[in-house]
């Protein structure tokens, strides 16, 4: 698969072996954190959920930086 794969919620889910509900509480907490004034660059909030886009009610994800995610919280208790 190419690097610059774009994932869907379903994809990401199917790769990280958890559920669509799942990906979707934590991208909705790491939202919540945010807005209640967190700063998104802190460690706690980062580490909820992937960087991503939304397209109209579409969330996606790019491969690459999955991975980079991935490797950055690799053993860290989520």
């Amino acid at each position: 698969m190419p690097s610059s794969e774009i994932l869907s919620i379903k994809e990401l889910s199917e790769l990280l072996h958890l559920s669509t509900g799942t990906i979707n509480n934590r991208l909705s907490a790491q939202r919540k954190a945010i807005e209640s004034g967190k700063d998104a660059n802190l460690y706690q909030v980062q580490r909820l959920a992937p960087p991503s886009i939304k397209l109209g009610r579409v969330r996606l994800f790019k491969r690459e930086t999955v991975e980079q995610w991935l490797a950055r919280f690799e053993g860290v208790k989520m």
